[in-house]
């Protein structure tokens, strides 16, 4: 009897497990996942796939920016990428910082620089570069009150200290009376408008030549020049 049973529930039940269950081999099948693109999960890359991390603060170039290669392999050159024109060097102001002077440039130098101005205005006058002219020998060559005397002398007679004196015959020029006049240009070029380049060739004409006043102007004396 229970041997009935049995077999009656069994037939009963056959239908539904065979529906009901998984076909044969379907254990070993792989499953197909179907991920969601816009899944907030994070995938890590294969391992055999090489990923450069980004740097810090470095610009990532979109698709746009990458510059397409040819057939040949040659990189064409991106339209998006903006060209800069190479900007010129901007010329630095020169500034001249030559002072006519051996020591540094201080208070005291310009001060100096500025009574060798006002001396050269005074020795413009005949007055003033009698004044200027007795103290440069004074200075330079020590000569004193008796050389002075023959300075002055000399000089009167060629220029009456005029640094403007011109010898129409031959063309000797300034207070010391140069010969070629382009002599001068040994101490500096504003001979013709400063009479203390003048003298200081003169004075040193005079040393060189010379020794003294006294002695150019025994020269002078004996032949009318010096």
């Amino acid at each position: 009897m229970h041997s009935n049973i049995a077999r009656g529930l069994a037939c009963a039940l056959l239908p539904t497990l065979l529906f009901s269950a998984p076909a044969i081999g379907d254990e070993s099948s792989p499953k197909e996942v179907l991920v969601n693109a816009t899944s907030s999960t994070t995938t890590t890359p294969p391992a055999n796939l090489n990923v450069e991390p980004t740097q810090p603060g470095q610009p990532v170039d979109s698709v746009d920016s990458v510059d397409s290669v040819d057939s040949a392999g040659t990189p064409a050159a991106t339209e998006l990428a903006p060209v800069v024109a190479e900007q010129p060097p901007t010329p630095a102001l020169l500034i001249s910082t030559t002072v006519p002077t051996t020591s540094r440039v201080t208070p005291s130098t310009i001060a100096g620089a500025l009574n060798a101005l006002k001396l050269v205005e005074k020795a413009k006058t005949t007055k003033g570069a009698r004044s200027v002219g007795k103290a440069m020998a004074q200075d330079k060559y020590g000569w004193g009150a008796a050389q002075y005397t023959c300075l002055n002398t000399l000089w009167t007679k060629e220029s009456r200290w005029n640094y403007r004196s011109r010898n129409k015959v031959t063309g000797a020029h300034g207070i010391p009376q140069a010969y070629p006049a382009t002599k001068y240009e040994s101490i500096g070029s504003d001979w013709r408008t400063n009479p203390i380049t003048q003298m200081t060739w003169g004075l040193k004409y005079i040393k060189v030549r010379y020794q003294t006043p006294c002695k150019a102007l025994r020269t002078f004396y004996r032949i009318n020049m010096y």
